[in-house]
């Protein structure tokens, strides 16, 4: 396990401020009640999730199967003197023979299933409260921005995806919400044993939402990002999002949604690439009663050479649940979709229960060239506020350069 960077080093020193100050002052029962009240106010942080993954892929004489369990265990303190401390270490274990590729474990011959084993200290982060609706979080932190097109957690991952980071948010002002992550160091969900399982970055995050009620959100955001270890990846990127709903009965849960966002990126830091490319979304939903709707279009532009970078996106959102297109082609890509989701509540032992089917049709930006298509569909069930359990797969029928796949996954989840 790797000890990690300037940042946390930072964190440490901003949570044994106000512990020092407690000890220097031990005599007064006042302040050790502070810390001990701080402490009983805390919460313990406990997740375990066990996950069967199977995947079958062309050109792989032997399919893949994984049996994976991740733990995080830690704390989050109480407020004292205007701070808050969270610690969490997390582990992933294979259990069983090996029999894919973790992209550490040596196992080539194996489809990837990106899950490799690891321990490491996943969060560690102060967070300062003192300023009225403006928290400071500094040190190793999980964050999303808007809908983890760009910036995710990675959260279907074992290992998460997290930041060293500083970052400053405020909602002191009606309506609006603004955001400043600026990054020091990326731990991708690789983990340390990956040659690019870390990135040493010089990266900003910008955002600003304002919520306008029933006339919709509109957000707008900037990343420049600037990664050491991979400078085909550094981009500046600037968009904007604009996404509202329209109920038209409460009480039968009828309404209808609408997506549009465009952003602009370009070449940033020492990317050795000279492009300039698009990215265009929108979506359309409609809900009534338990039946939901959504249809719409994605594009990430390409000009031959390079395509549209996301690289520290929750790329398993997006373009389909095969992970096909986690880099976006030379070409760039078209996807065209549509999801039918049933939800119902208070089923079979008092569960509620959400399932639903999906259809991607995926073109190149450029030149049209047929990419392929895939259907997803899964089921999931939540008991009470612990326990989860999912169930879903993904075929996916490829073009000349992406082979064609089929997976499965099936998991059970406790949240403490």
């Amino acid at each position: 396990m790797k000890t990690k960077q300037p940042l946390l080093l930072a964190a440490a020193l901003l949570a044994l401020a106000p512990i020092g100050a407690a000890a220097e002052e031990a005599q007064e029962p006042a302040e050790e009640s502070g810390v001990v009240a701080a402490i009983k106010a805390g919460k313990p942080i406990l997740d375990v999730r066990y996950r069967f993954e199977w995947k079958d892929q062309a050109g792989f004489a032997d399919n893949a199967y994984a049996n994976t369990i991740r733990t995080r265990l830690g704390f989050e303190t109480g407020e004292f003197h205007n701070f808050k401390i969270l610690a969490e270490f997390e582990n992933v274990a294979s259990i069983g023979d090996d029999r894919f590729n973790s992209t550490t474990n040596g196992k080539a011959l194996f489809p990837v299933i990106a899950d490799p084993d690891a321990t490491e200290l996943n969060r560690a982060q102060a967070t300062f409260t003192g300023i009225e609706k403006t928290p400071i979080t500094i040190g190793r932190q999980a964050y999303n921005l808007l809908n983890q097109r760009f910036v995710g957690a990675v959260e279907f991952r074992q290992n998460q995806q997290t930041f060293d980071a500083v970052r400053v948010s405020s909602t002191f002002v009606d309506n609006l919400g603004v955001d400043y992550l600026y990054i020091s160091r990326v731990h991708r969900v690789f983990g340390d044993d990956h040659p690019l399982g870390e990135f040493d970055s010089d990266s900003h995050v910008f955002a600003a939402t304002y919520d306008a009620k029933e006339f919709g959100k509109l957000a707008a955001y900037g990343l420049l990002l600037d990664f050491e270890e991979a400078p085909a990846l550094s981009s500046q990127t600037f968009g904007a999002r604009y996404d509202v709903t329209r109920v038209f009965s409460k009480e039968d849960n009828v309404k209808a949604g609408l997506v549009l966002e465009y952003a602009k990126q370009r070449d940033y830091a020492a990317n050795p690439f000279d492009y300039s490319e698009d990215y265009l979304h929108g979506e359309a939903s409609f809900v009534a009663s338990f039946t939901a709707l959504r249809v719409g279009y994605e594009q990430l532009g390409g000009n031959g050479a390079i395509g549209f970078s996301t690289p520290l996106a929750t790329l398993h959102k997006f373009q389909g649940f095969a992970d096909v297109f986690l880099t976006t082609p030379a070409n760039g890509i078209e996807d065209i979709y549509g999801t039918v989701q049933l939800d119902w509540r208070n089923g079979l032992f008092g569960a509620n229960y959400g399932a639903f089917v999906a259809y991607h049709d995926f073109e190149a930006e450029r030149g049209g060239a047929d990419l392929g298509h895939e259907v997803d569909a899964g089921l999931a069930a939540s008991i009470g506020k612990r326990w989860s359990a999912e169930l879903k797969g993904a075929v996916y029928d490829g073009a000349p350069g992406f082979a064609d796949r089929s997976l499965v996954w099936a998991s059970i989840r406790f949240q403490y």
